[in-house]
């Protein structure tokens, strides 16, 4: 093996040295700064897709520093010289590689030159593939071909077994501060439960996150990495590259027809009226109601694609994303998620005159009596629907005299659980209670009350899930939920469903959902590092007919769901 020292380069340089690979295993030292990189070994392999290339362990470093790093920039140029004292270490460091260069294939020791104290950072290729070290295949309907099988559960739990993500093996393979994925692993301390923010390492985009709310922070934490999983595979493919642009009329039956996803009530700035001749890229999902692949809209099945990606005919969130052990399970929680914020939002549109839930839960009392030290009922309504899922939507309803302070926030959750179901629900409402004042103190602009009496007399004019949550807690508001009344108290209904097979268990909601006209079809947005690393799987979970969760009045999609009958004209969500 060969030491390849750069003391002087740039971002081409690198470009070039991870194309042309090399014969024998080669070890790269790269000095930046106050840094000196070893590795990955590149060379001497089988070639395409042997480890990670120089090239996107660089990107991954470069990310990790901000956006204003142009680290796409081919002319950026890095370099420096390193201490002869520290020539010792590095040779110690070097000889540690050459005993087994295998080993170090998807890995970067970095050495600090100013505390001569060494990081090992395990690398992997850019998400949405590398030609060097990373290719990916091409979308197709084989691409999206689902082959079923039985899911068996953990005794106890709604999940598979998966020994990959025991112990601290999750926090380990996302957790990196020099390389991300994520950058940050927050806890908010000044909650009464536990609050972790796991920040993901942003790619070119507003930056993004996972959160864990739970009763202890190392539940929480692990909560909080697992939504990272899915929030980074939902935003943009990273399993297959996009090569499908076409109409509608072009596609026909083989596609979604996009208006059955209800398209947007008004003219949005973010969308295109939608016309069956428009152009734009698709992607290949797999309707498990039909049993046959079918091609979606890209900026329907990932949540962050850009206009660069063609044409936009809605404004998609990341509704019915889902991460499990298997693909069953992941699209199995994307329907839970769909379920979630169609019940929220039929109830909240019609109208409708919801059981109260009694409280069970001993985590559940404690944030109830939080909340009422801070002039806040919290109420539990049973919102499950049609669809068949227990939904939960959370209210905490202002009691106080404090003239400022907003009269309600809302929440909601859903799964065979409803104890589980009413802690999520009360974690989020909480959490959004406790930090109002704060951010009343760092953002008054957006709590101020002139402002806030304009979006409600003209919605319109609501852009943001801030907008929504602060709109919706002016008192002038309070008639709005004013079906929601308080009553004896009722236990949920646990419905009679399989639980020991997750195939089987969505396979009865697939059927009973389309007994109601309902289509559940799902892209497979597993990104594949995380499969082999940790055998997490993602998905986006579409069904048309089902009320899109939507932010911005002029995003929102009402119109064409048969299923939905709202109570005059639809006034503006409070979903957080």
């Amino acid at each position: 093996m060969t030491v390849l020292e750069l003391s002087r380069y740039t971002i081409g340089d690198l470009d070039r040295i991870s194309a042309d690979g090399a014969d024998a295993p080669v070890l790269p030292m790269r000095h930046d700064g106050g840094l000196v990189l070893l590795g990955p070994v590149f060379g001497g392999g089988d070639g395409v897709g042997d480890g990670v290339c120089l090239r996107c362990a660089e990107d991954a470093r470069l990310a990790t520093l901000g956006r204003s790093v142009p680290r796409r920039d081919e002319r950026m140029r890095l370099g420096g010289l390193c201490s002869p004292a520290l020539k010792p270490l590095l040779d110690v460091l070097v000889e540690r590689v050459l005993a087994d260069p295998d080993a170090y294939r998807d890995v970067v020791l970095a050495v600090r030159t100013d505390l001569a104290t060494v990081g090992e950072h395990r690398v992997r290729p850019r998400s949405g593939g590398c030609p060097v070290c990373g290719p990916l295949p091409e979308d197709s309907p084989d691409a999206a071909t689902v082959v079923r099988t039985p899911v068996p559960v953990v005794p106890g739990t709604l999940r598979g077994a998966n020994p990959l993500t025991d112990g601290d093996a999750v926090r380990e393979a996302l957790f990196d501060l020099r390389h991300g994925p994520v950058g940050g692993i927050f806890r908010i301390g000044d909650l009464p439960l536990a609050a972790v923010t796991a920040e993901i390492v942003p790619d070119n985009q507003t930056g993004q996150a996972g959160f864990g709310r739970t009763g202890d922070y190392a539940e929480a934490e692990r909560v909080a990495l697992f939504e990272a999983v899915e929030r980074h595979a939902g935003m943009r493919p990273r399993r297959v590259t996009t090569v499908l642009e076409s109409s509608y009329a072009e596609l026909g039956s083989r596609a979604l027809d996009p208006p059955r996803l209800g398209l947007p009530d008004n003219e949005s700035p973010h969308t295109v009226e939608y016309h069956p001749d428009v152009r734009t890229r698709w992607v290949h999902g797999w309707s498990y109601t039909n049993a046959r692949p079918i091609a979606v809209p890209e900026h329907v099945a990932y949540w962050a694609m850009g206009h660069d990606a063609g044409p936009r005919f809605v404004d998609e969130t990341s509704n019915g994303c889902g991460t499990g052990n298997s693909l069953t399970e992941a699209v199995l929680y994307g329907m839970f998620e769909i379920a979630e914020r169609d019940a929220f939002l039929t109830a909240w549109y019609e109208r409708k005159r919801l059981p109260h839930l009694v409280v069970r839960d001993g985590f559940v009392r404690h944030l109830v009596d939080r909340m009422a030290q801070l002039g806040y009922d919290l109420e539990f309504y049973d919102a499950t629907n049609d669809l068949g899922v227990p939904s939960v939507l959370s209210l905490a309803r202002y009691t106080g005299r404090a003239e400022l302070a907003p009269r309600a926030f809302f929440a909601a959750s859903a799964g065979l659980d409803p104890d589980a179901a009413m802690r999520s629900a009360a974690a989020e409402v909480a959490v959004d209670v406790e930090s109002a004042a704060r951010q009343y103190r760092s953002r008054p602009g957006d709590h101020d009350r002139e402002r806030l009496r304009k979006m409600l007399a003209t919605p319109e004019l609501i852009r943001t899930m801030e907008d929504h949550v602060t709109v919706n807690g002016l008192p002038e508001a309070a008639g709005r939920y004013d079906f929601l009344v308080p009553a004896t108290p009722v236990d949920p209904v646990v419905p009679d469903v399989p639980r020991d097979d997750l195939d089987a268990l969505l396979e009865h909601y697939v059927r009973k959902w389309a007994a109601l006209d309902l289509e559940v079809i799902a892209v497979d947005q597993t990104d594949p590092v995380w499969r082999a690393r940790l055998g997490l799987h993602s998905a986006k979970v579409i069904v048309p007919g089902t009320v899109p969760m939507s932010f911005g009045e002029l995003n929102r999609r009402t119109h064409g769901i048969p299923r939905l009958r709202p109570v005059g004209p639809p006034l503006p969500h409070p979903f957080p």
